[in-house]
């Protein structure tokens, strides 16, 4: 038993510098890391290879690249290893209830609007929790800067991190009826020329609009004569009858249902990427961050919340 015990723990070792070695892409920085010396990194890729008789990595000089092998067993070695590290957590930590400072970034609209109803909920059950969420719409290095989760609409993947997707998204065309009424609606992309359109600027730049044709996607340019800097100010000028604009469902959602706004070329409406949360893989998942992520699928169960019947 002893043995065998002695094989599994080894095993596991192994796999676990073959996955640092595949996220740092150096032997040196992963004997660094692990407090080994190089040559025992070597003799672990080595020893593993041997066992599954497989070339996991491609070595040059120069660089370290995965084999379509490598990339097969890397995901598993990081599933088998995160199963590990939570079982040895929970058993060292003895509890299971969330408790410590939870660090949480979100864009700040959606944020604010359905994210802190969750974090009011959070805090109410778990008395030993304290939340520090920041609100930004620029992207942030959520390891280097010490997040727990963070929420997104969109993006890049960082392979540092898991993705939760927690709902659907879609950027919506839409317009009050008092605008409709005075100036019309248009059917074809084009035809936004003849309107009056309100743009967002981030950083400078003026976002494209976005639609499905059947040419594929299209962005379009929006050249109205208001340009703004905060969703909520567009949605506000939208609601006035100042404009056609293209906000996301998540914010005009409601307001469709309500029929305080009308969507407008409903047959370009374009699926984007999925609102998910963010979380890092390289340590165990703690309690608080288990414990919040499971609201989502309490509350939530993978829909648009603010799903509305145009749709």
């Amino acid at each position: 038993m002893a043995n065998k015990s002695s094989l599994i723990m080894d095993n596991l070792f192994d796999l676990k510098v073959f996955v640092d070695v595949v996220e740092t892409r150096s032997f040196t920085k992963s004997s660094e890391n692990l407090e080994i010396s190089r040559s025992a990194v070597g003799k672990c890729i080595a020893r593993l290879e041997t066992r599954l008789q497989a070339r996991l990595l491609n070595r040059t000089t120069r660089r370290i690249s995965l084999s379509d092998e490598g990339h097969t067993v890397y995901e598993s070695a990081l599933r088998i290893l995160l199963e590990v590290e939570n079982v040895e957590n929970i058993l060292s930590q003895g509890q299971l209830e969330p408790r410590g400072l939870l660090r949480i970034t979100a864009p700040i609209v959606f944020g604010r609007k359905y994210i802190l109803p969750l974090i009011q909920i959070y805090l109410q059950r778990w008395p030993e929790t304290q939340v520090d969420m920041e609100l930004s719409d620029d992207y942030c290095d959520i390891v280097g800067e010490g997040f727990d989760i963070a929420i997104r609409i969109g993006g890049n993947d960082d392979n540092r991190l898991i993705r939760k997707v927690l709902a659907p998204h879609s950027l919506i065309t839409c317009a009050s009826p008092e605008y409709i009424k005075n100036y019309g609606i248009p059917t074809k992309i084009n035809e936004l020329e003849n309107h009056q359109t309100l743009s967002f600027r981030h950083r400078g730049h003026t976002v494209p609009w976005q639609f499905k044709t059947e040419q594929g996607h299209q962005n379009y340019s929006a050249k109205g004569r208001l340009l703004l800097n905060d969703t909520e100010a567009i949605l506000d000028m939208a609601l006035q009858g100042h404009g056609i604009c293209q906000l996301g469902a998540f914010l005009v959602g409601p307001l469709i249902s309500s029929g305080q706004l009308v969507p407008v070329l409903s047959d370009y409406t374009k699926p984007e990427n999925p609102i998910y949360a963010l979380y890092p893989t390289r340590r165990y998942l703690p309690p608080k961050v288990r414990q919040f992520l499971q609201l989502f699928d309490e509350h939530w169960k993978g829909k648009a919340i603010w799903h509305s019947s145009h749709n």
